[in-house]
Parts: C-alpha cells; sequence; structure tokens
C-alpha cells in the first residue's frame, strides 16, 4: 500500500513540476497577417520628466484586430485607425525619465509632496530593445507575433 501511494505521490509531483514549463506565453511563427512596419515615436509632454512612446504597426490583413502591444517592458493597448491600404494600429504609454528621491521622516507631513512610485509590470516574454510582441485574436483564440525590429521615427 505504501509502495502505491509513494508512486502516486511521485507521479503527481512529476506532472505538477512539468506542468509549469508548459504554462509560458510564446509567440506564434505563422500569422493570418504580415507587419509591414512597425514604428515608435518618444514625445514629451506637459510634465518634463515624463515621456510618452506611441507605436504604430502596419498589417497587410484588414480582418485581423490587433489587441495590444508589448514593448520595452510596458503594455499599451492597440487601436484601429483607418487607412487607405493597410490596416495601421497605434498604442501608447508614458514612461518616466527620472529617478524619485522620497523623503522619508517620523513626521508624515514631511512626506508631503512624495510621488506615488511607479510600478513596472512584469512581460511574460523575454524582449531585447527593439523588438515588440503584438497580441491578437483568430479563430476565438488569443495569438502572439514578435516584431524583430521597431524603428524609432
Amino acid at each position: 500500500m505504501k509502495k502505491y501511494l509513494g508512486i502516486g505521490l511521485i507521479t503527481l509531483l512529476s506532472v505538477a513540476l512539468f506542468g509549469c514549463g508548459a504554462s509560458k506565453v510564446k509567440a506564434q511563427n505563422e500569422h493570418p497577417f504580415k507587419v509591414l512596419e512597425a514604428t515608435y515615436v518618444n514625445s514629451v509632454g506637459d510634465q518634463p520628466d515624463l515621456v510618452e512612446t506611441t507605436i504604430k504597426v502596419f498589417i497587410d490583413n484588414k480582418e485581423i484586430k490587433l489587441d495590444s502591444v508589448y514593448f520595452r517592458n510596458h503594455k499599451a493597448s492597440l487601436k484601429h485607425k483607418e487607412s487607405n491600404e493597410n490596416s495601421l494600429f497605434t498604442g501608447s504609454f508614458t514612461a518616466s525619465t527620472t529617478l524619485h528621491n522620497y523623503i522619508l521622516h517620523s513626521d508624515p507631513k514631511q512626506e508631503f509632496g512624495n510621488k506615488p512610485p511607479i510600478i513596472k509590470t512584469k512581460l511574460p516574454f523575454k524582449l531585447a530593445e527593439n523588438e515588440a510582441i503584438v497580441s491578437y485574436f483568430y479563430k476565438d483564440k488569443i495569438n502572439y507575433c514578435r516584431i524583430l525590429e521597431v524603428k524609432e521615427e
């Protein structure tokens, strides 16, 4: 009886451990569209320590709707823009360019004016500096496409 219990426990643990590796998100190699061009532009807004990055993705299939983009440790929702020949999707996110010095004091009144910390989201992908991943829905399933080079405008 103990022998069967031990074999069952080992089987259960091995299934649990090997199942964790299968849950990683991967980008597929074949897609129902082709990325014609992907560009980004950085612009300074009203606040000088914030930079807004806008990403544009052109694809050749008007039937596909891109959902979001992962770029430089950020995620942004993509919106469809009207274009004559191809489908254009744009998304933007804001990032801080300066490190914030926080005032830590036993008197809470001295800490007034501290900005809340900027929490970076952990992406489910490992990306190079100019790589991006776009997500899209195809046949009621979410898929991912890796863009190897996003060019700066």
